[in-house]
């Protein structure tokens, strides 16, 4: 990389893993110059690396640390097991639909069985709703739907069932606090209802008249969130910039173009600022965090290609006017991104995001026809079109090399 004004910090490695000694910080100068230098992993104050380096390296250690030792794969196992989760209620202008594949095991195929999708508040829908997997709705007002539903699984509502779509199928078991309002409900496995209630013309494999809980399918509570600041604040003194000579301001107040490639480690910045565009390459193991605001004039890339993997914590608003690309449709699971704080994140036409979002005090504005590869976790999705999501199934096993967390 020669352009003017490219920063890039380059690891130089084999396929089989990195060592300690495989560290090279590289910074291409205006001219065109360049100085490169080996550096042994080190701590943010030029002391000796972190006994978990290498561990961490090889997939098997933590990523992150709050108090105890936490795995960055369990973290997202954990946090990610829907399609999508809202904290509040979920209002649908235009289709809605969901599945689920496998990026290690293929590319992405239309209609793959899953893709779960959970909200807090209601569900109400003016156009068709496809959920592949299951789908908890834990709001008193229950769904209203205006056009086709069908869910591949199981269905929990803790409200009725109102509206007037077309056609409604259950592939599973269905269970409803509140009347079976909808001029027709097809069942595949047992339909639960309270006494007192009204089934209306819904078939079913089998009715029971119990009680139905009402359900709370995404942990929004306080003591229950990720706490995105807390992990960012201790990050931001235990890190591994002084390893490859990282500047924390290295992609503030960027012009024209800027490149940073990142190692396996773990990697403090203070913001991303500027007229111009970034672009973040991880070819290796990666956590990234970023203190402050990400605020671009011309766009944003976060390029993730097999073997790496990131996780990447944000403290501060997201401002991106140009195209904001994130992530490899073939291996979503391999990115998790999380933020702190309550700003709406836009994602304007051209955009991709391929990873899984955690922001459940946030809001996520959608341009246009939107489609996601991956997992959302947030406060509200507003979506101006039609919202498709393929869920990477592989989130579900990202822990399964840790050991320990």
């Amino acid at each position: 990389m020669s352009r003017p004004g490219c920063v890039a910090l380059a690891l130089a490695m084999s396929l089989g893993g990195c060592t300690r000694g495989d560290l090279v910080a590289t910074v291409d100068t205006p001219d065109g110059g360049g100085v490169g230098s080996s550096v042994d992993a080190g701590t943010s104050d030029g002391g000796e690396p972190p006994d978990d380096w290498e561990a961490y390296c090889a997939g098997r250690g933590p990523a992150i640390f709050v108090g105890e030792h936490v795995c960055s794969g369990r973290l997202a196992e954990q946090t990610f097991r829907h399609a999508l989760c809202t904290c509040e209620g979920l209002a649908l202008g235009a289709s809605f639909d969901t599945d689920a594949f496998r990026g290690s095991v293929g590319t992405y195929q239309p209609g793959g069985p899953g893709g779960d999708v959970g909200v807090n508040g209601a569900l109400s829908a003016n156009d068709a709703v496809s959920v592949g997997g299951s789908l908890s709705v834990g709001g008193s007002g229950g769904v209203q739907l205006g056009r086709s539903f069908q869910v591949g699984a199981s269905l929990h509502s803790s409200g009725p069932l109102t509206g007037n779509p077309s056609s409604a199928f259950v592939a599973g078991d269905a269970r409803v606090r509140g009347d079976v309002a909808w001029p027709s409900l097809q069942v595949g496995g047992v339909l639960t209802v309270p006494e007192g209630f009204s089934l209306g013309p819904a078939q079913a494999a089998e009715v029971r008249r119990e009680p139905v809980d009402a359900v709370t399918p995404c942990a929004c509570d306080e003591a229950s969130q990720v706490d995105v600041s807390g992990i960012i604040a201790r990050h931001a003194r235990d890190n591994d910039n002084a390893a490859i000579g990282l500047d924390a301001a290295a992609l503030e107040g960027i012009e024209g173009a800027r490149e940073l490639v990142l190692p396996c480690g773990r990697f403090h910045l203070t913001r991303i600022t500027g007229t111009g565009r970034a672009r973040i390459s991880i070819r290796a193991r990666t956590a990234l965090f970023i203190e402050d605001i990400v605020d671009l004039g011309e766009g944003l890339t976060v390029d993730v290609q097999e073997p790496g993997e990131l996780d990447l914590f944000l403290g501060g608003a997201v401002a991106v006017a140009g195209p904001l690309t994130i992530g490899s449709t073939a291996t979503p699971s391999r990115v998790r991104v999380y933020v702190a704080g309550s700003s709406v994140l836009a994602f304007s036409a051209g955009s991709t995001f391929a990873g899984n979002l955690y922001a459940p005090r946030g809001v996520l504005s959608l341009s246009g026809e939107a489609e996601v590869f991956g997992s959302l976790f947030v406060r509200h999705v507003e979506a101006s079109g039609p919202l498709r999501l393929h869920y990477d199934a592989d989130i579900r096993e990202a822990g399964a090399s840790c050991t320990d967390g």
